[in-house]
């Protein structure tokens, strides 16, 4: 029986144990040489560096929540990403990206991948509806943040889907914004999709984790190079993430309410300039957003005037509940200030903020944020 045989039928617990051990012990010289054969160490017993019960638990249930062929955990979500280009990129190749990508991406893009003589350009949600202008006959792979970190760019991702198979080029796409819940990339066209599960699949904050689901044709390479990279998840945070993906559904509902009333109230606020999210009609990818997606999260951001640091530092201080910290996706409101990575970031007009919901009161949140912004 395979190992995701066993998972299935095993339903005597809610949640499967966490086994602390570092190699598996064979019963006889039989069993190990089968296992030296075994090339991706998919069966037990083994090194725990190639899986766990646990981490073969997570992998499944992520599996069929974005409904792929098999999914790989990594120790975090840049892990995750870092290893699915690693694993397909050489030199000399060329890649399309996101413009408004995660930053650590950006960066491992523009400095790691540049000393290897990987090139790449990034492009806009616009761009990217005609992304053949911008291939070449380096193209070998195209990554997609959609909704994208901060202003959550929306790509229409059919689109590019059906340009990059034409074209023999792999996609993938990281898929944390949204959640199996909200979208499944797969279904429409996408080869590989990276969650970093320390956000909201995991949901409370307390475990760094990636994941990775993949058509039949990529999970071969991937798990093989994660098996020769020596990356993988731990034990403990994979429990974590199980157990996450219990509610992670009723967590998004809940957010998203209260987000959609916080938004309300700083819609209406003198201060505010602005609100950046994908399901505002006001949004630049409104139209793109409302192809895809029936729902949104608690992830929103907006922008006041720039105004003296003195003033900036009091309407910071004014927060108890929400947290002044770059995590999201957990049960605790967070806030972050950044400057979009497409303006300028000397003495910018415009003071930006990333809020990321929690489970607080919704009143709670409000009359934070309205304590806060008096002072501006």
């Amino acid at each position: 029986m395979t190992d995701r045989a066993a998972n299935e039928e095993n339903h005597a617990f809610p949640h499967p144990p966490v086994y602390r051990f570092t190699s598996g012990i064979y019963q006889d010289y039989q069993a190990l040489e089968r296992a030296s054969k075994d090339l991706l160490k998919q069966h037990y017993p083994r090194y725990s560096r190639f899986g766990t019960p646990m981490t073969d638990a997570v992998e499944h249930e992520i599996t069929r929540l974005e409904g792929g062929y098999g999914s790989l955990s990594t120790c975090s979500g840049l892990a995750a990403i870092t290893s699915v280009l690693m694993t397909f990129l050489r030199p000399g190749d060329h890649i399309l990206l996101t413009r408004t990508v995660y930053e650590p991406v950006h960066r491992f893009v523009s400095t790691f991948l540049h000393q290897l003589g990987i090139t790449a350009t990034f492009l806009t949600s616009a761009e990217f509806s005609h992304c053949d202008d911008y291939l070449t006959d380096k193209t070998r792979l195209i990554y997609i943040e959609s909704p994208s970190s901060n202003i959550f760019e929306v790509t229409d991702i059919g689109a590019v889907a059906v340009q990059a198979r034409q074209k023999g080029i792999m996609t993938v796409m990281d898929n944390t914004w949204s959640t199996p819940v909200l979208f499944n990339p797969l279904q429409h066209g996408i080869d590989v999709v990276i969650h970093s599960a320390s956000k909201y699949l995991a949901g409370h904050s307390d475990a760094v984790v990636g994941i990775i689901t993949t058509t039949e044709q990529y999970y071969a390479p991937i798990r093989q190079y994660l098996m020769n990279a020596g990356i993988c998840a731990g034990g403990e945070e994979s429990s974590s993430l199980y157990k996450g993906l219990k509610t992670l559904t009723t967590r998004l509902k809940n957010q998203r309410e209260t987000a959609h009333r916080l938004i309300a109230f700083l819609l209406a606020h003198p201060a505010v300039e602005t609100v950046i999210s994908p399901h505002l009609t006001s949004h630049p990818d409104h139209e793109t957003y409302r192809k895809y997606y029936q729902y949104s999260n608690g992830l929103f951001s907006f922008s006041v005037r720039n105004t003296s640091s003195t003033r900036r530092d009091a309407f910071l201080s004014q927060f108890r509940t929400v947290k002044l910290a770059y995590g999201w996706g957990g049960v605790d409101s967070c806030l972050i200030p950044f400057t979009p990575s497409y303006t300028s970031n000397d003495d910018p007009e415009w003071l930006f903020f990333r809020v990321s919901v929690g489970l607080e009161d919704g009143d709670i949140l409000i009359a934070e944020f309205s304590s806060a912004l008096s002072k501006l």
